[in-house]
């Protein structure tokens, strides 16, 4: 499916950082500190991996993914403000970097 890319809260790098690790030991990497942001007209019923909440910190829900082939996740958190039809990735790599995207960029994800 078509997506647009969008911009965030510039607060993904924060919670990936927090994350990190749980993250690794679930999907085998590192993810890079922050998430493209990523605007789509609706979202399947989607197989997720769980990670658990910790301290003041809510469980999250990661799909795989791959935006314009490059393998990703999508993250889906139990708490926090979320706008509808947006969706957060994760990868290995900065994403908008290596893809040269900017906002208003059009990608095509793959669940």
């Amino acid at each position: 499916m078509k997506a647009m890319v969008v911009k965030g809260k510039g607060e993904g790098a924060r919670y990936v950082d927090v994350y990190s690790d749980r993250i690794r030991k679930e999907v085998g990497f590192t993810p890079y500190p922050g998430t493209l942001n990523l605007k789509v007209d609706n979202i399947p019923p989607l197989e997720t991996l769980r990670i658990d909440g910790f301290g003041r910190f809510g469980a999250i829900e990661l799909a795989s993914c791959a935006v314009n082939g490059e393998r990703a996740f999508a993250v889906f958190p139990e708490k926090g403000e979320r706008k509808e039809g947006i969706v957060e990735i994760i990868a290995e790599k900065n994403l908008r970097a290596l893809l040269g995207l900017e906002e208003g960029d059009f990608v095509d994800i793959q669940f």
